[in-house]
């Protein structure tokens, strides 16, 4: 009995201390993401327009579907200077849409809308794997670009292959992403669908299993951590234990 209760203790303390540790990570993963600074009222607005186009295309010409949305966007537009809400990224994903709804007159379909994240997600999908290539993945740059860090560190034989494997998950993501969307060029209700399943949340998501994966693969491979790297310590080395 006595031993049963001891059993029992022991994995208790074990399991507080790994609710302790998921906690602490759980914490970090959420500054890291205010880091970012997403922009939840562009993503919105981003979502909100292919779906009311495609939507309302089943019931209108495809003329009236683009004067519609337009004034939708303007709509939208004229309630986030009212609100005084942060306008920069509203405003990219403004001129992006009526980008998109120019390309869908031309090409005269509602699926001309999709062109420009078609050719976006395929072009980055291209760029990482061309970066993983010549061994030098564009997540380095992504990283580098919040954080500041020098590039040599990135580079470096210990760091650079957690920023591959990261690369590799993007790369993948965007490739599928994109072929689908091309596949299933001819079918509006597809693409939108895809678009809505493709959105903040999962982008969140895969930011999310990025972090994670990284951070395992960087601390696996026992490499210097920025302040190692900079100090030119010596090894072993703790790895970068915080960031990404």
């Amino acid at each position: 009995m006595k031993a049963l209760l001891q059993t029992i203790k022991t994995l208790s303390i074990a399991s507080f201390y790994k609710l302790k540790k998921f906690y602490a990570k759980y914490l970090e993963i959420k500054e890291e993401l205010k880091e970012l600074n997403l922009n939840q009222e562009g993503v919105f607005d981003s979502v909100i327009a292919p779906l009311f186009f495609v939507t309302i295309n089943n019931f209108v010409t495809l003329n009236q579907a683009i004067l519609y949305t337009g004034v939708l966007l303007s709509a939208l537009f004229v309630y986030r200077i009212l609100k005084k809400q942060n306008l920069k990224f509203v405003f990219y994903g403004l001129v992006g849409t009526l980008v998109a709804l120019a390309l869908a007159r031309i090409q005269g379909s509602p699926s001309g809308f999709f062109i420009p994240g078609i050719v976006r997600d395929v072009s980055i999908a291209t760029v990482g794997l061309i970066s993983i290539i010549i061994k030098k993945p564009f997540t380095i740059y992504s990283s580098k670009a919040i954080r500041k860090w020098p590039q040599e560190w990135y580079l470096h034989e210990q760091v650079r292959p957690a920023y591959t494997r990261v690369a590799i998950i993007w790369t993948l993501y965007l490739f599928i992403k994109g072929g689908l969307q091309i596949i299933f060029f001819n079918s509006p209700e597809i693409l939108v669908t895809i678009k809505l399943l493709s959105s903040n949340q999962t982008t969140i998501i895969l930011l999310v299993v990025s972090y994670i994966i990284g951070q395992n693969r960087l601390q696996s491979l026992e490499g210097p951590s920025i302040e190692e790297f900079s100090n030119h310590a010596p090894p072993p080395w703790e790895s970068q234990q915080k960031g990404f």
